[in-house]
């Protein structure tokens, strides 16, 4: 029951996190300081302050298509806690109650792919240093993503009324932990006292703790018995690494480096300044790079030119970390005979989920703001991660001591979501999906992100004076601390 309880927990309560929080009601804000910089590193070139202090930033969600839990919300922190069963919808009859302690998963069908992402980033200590038109950081950022895509055959209602059969079109499973150590610089080009071009860059130095990786081309499958299967021909590729798993049960987990690598954003904004007015649009591309995965990894690529019956009884019992090299070593002597043929190297490259962010605004220094951001998944390489693409409209309203901003977006250019977000002086809390908080219902998605910041407060408020190369006047003082 314990075991039970934690999955619910992992699927359902806002601790857990999917690449579907983007953190729009924090990262434009005019007082983001260096957390702006991880949309577009230019925009450090907006902010009006001489440095800014993030002291801890989490980003966090978890979202799918394929299955939810009924009658359910985020949040219900003592329900989930109290449950003491979980079941199958198909497995209950319609007027079946399953009682108040229970919890009823269904499937969703569709006719296109299934995606699945869970997120969770931690950007720790970091720091942005104004100097005229200069700007210099530094950021410190943990990473966890996992997402993937497969087919619709696959949902749990088309797979039965299939009989098994599925069609496999090209598929992947991604999944990733590493640490980020970043260096950000922008610089802002003047054109007279209302006109600027801002670049920026940020270069991360990675280190990888973990990584798995399938990716497989079309093939097609029967099930003919409960553990056996007809496959077609077809090949995949399985990556992974198991240093940080420990080699049994009396092995302790232990966080260790398992490959490195590099990282950079780069961006640019055009900044108008109006006497009542200002607005900017800009352009970036973020999170190039990867992360070669040297110690502990293996690279597998398997191949099957006819057809053949799979059981699948010797893969469905696991102890430990080292059965996954077992596993794989057992389907390449199924497949060849030799239970090293599949095993082509002994480390394996992850990319970035290499992205492109196009935005625009229309704000005021202090009242009404409006902006528009679009971001479209770059997938430059075969084994790397994705991020969803999305559209999204972000009304909000800014003074000093508060804000507060309401995006608009179409995830996936299929979905609508409605978030809100809140600063109230130092502290910052928001979502960019609403509904799962509020509404209860089918669940299958929820958020959340959070900042805490320092930056001087100035008396004389006047956002943009770096963007016009520190020509403006800085209020000077220390009324108190804010994000």
């Amino acid at each position: 029951m314990k075991v039970l309880k934690v999955l619910i927990l992992f699927l359902a309560v806002f601790t857990q996190t999917g690449m579907a929080q983007e953190a729009l009601g924090l990262r434009l804000q005019q007082f983001s300081g260096i957390n702006c910089t991880i949309l577009n590193p230019a925009l450090g070139g907006l902010y009006p302050k001489k440095w800014d202090i993030n002291l801890v930033e989490t980003v966090n969600s978890i979202s799918n298509n394929y299955a939810f839990f009924e009658k359910s919300k985020a949040g219900e922190f003592n329900r989930y806690n109290s449950v003491q069963n979980l079941y199958s919808r198909p497995d209950l009859g319609n007027d079946q109650n399953p009682g108040a302690n229970s919890l009823v998963v269904d499937y969703y069908t569709r006719k296109n792919s299934f995606y699945g992402n869970v997120c969770a980033t931690v950007l720790g200590p970091s720091f942005l240093l104004r100097f005229g038109q200069h700007g210099i950081g530094f950021t410190t950022r943990l990473r966890l993503e996992t997402e993937t895509t497969f087919p619709s055959d696959l949902g749990y209602y088309t797979y039965n009324t299939n009989r098994g059969k599925v069609n496999m079109t090209p598929s992947h499973f991604s999944s990733m932990a590493w640490r980020e150590l970043g260096l950000h610089y922008d610089y802002a080009i003047s054109s007279g006292d209302d006109r600027s071009l801002i670049l920026g860059v940020n270069l991360r130095y990675l280190q990888g703790y973990e990584a798995l990786s399938v990716f497989n081309k079309t093939f097609s499958y029967q099930q003919i018995r409960p553990d056996s299967f007809e496959v077609s021909s077809g090949e995949a590729t399985l990556m992974f690494t198991t240093g940080n798993l420990g080699a049994n049960a009396n092995t302790p987990y232990e966080a260790k480096i398992q490959g490195s690598g590099l990282g950079l954003d780069i961006g640019a904004i055009y900044s108008y300044r109006g006497e009542r007015w200002n607005c900017n649009v800009g352009v970036s591309l973020n999170d190039l790079g990867n992360i070669v995965f040297r110690n502990n990894g293996q690279m597998h690529h398997f191949s099957n030119d006819s057809t053949l019956i799979f059981n699948t009884a010797p893969y469905t019992n696991w102890t430990d970390a080292a059965d996954v090299t077992n596993k794989a070593a057992n389907l390449s002597n199924l497949l060849s005979g030799d239970p090293r043929t599949s095993l082509v190297d002994s480390s394996f490259t992850m990319g970035l989920p290499a992205h492109l962010v196009v935005h625009g605004g229309l704000y005021k220094d202090s009242g009404w703001r409006m902006f528009f951001v679009v971001q479209q998944s770059l997938p430059l390489k075969g084994n790397q991660l994705h991020k969803a693409s999305y559209a999204s409209i972000v009304p909000g309203w800014e003074n000093n001591w508060i804000g507060a901003y309401a995006p608009l977006t179409v995830y996936r250019w299929q979905l609508i979501r409605v978030g809100a977000a809140i600063r109230l002086a130092f502290l910052t809390i928001g979502t960019d999906n609403l509904i799962p908080w509020m509404v209860r219902g089918k669940l299958s998605e929820a958020g959340f992100y959070a900042a805490i910041k320092l930056s001087p407060w100035p008396k004389n408020m006047s956002t943009g004076d770096n963007a016009k190369g520190g020509k403006g006047k800085r209020g000077k003082g220390m009324d108190c601390y804010s994000f």
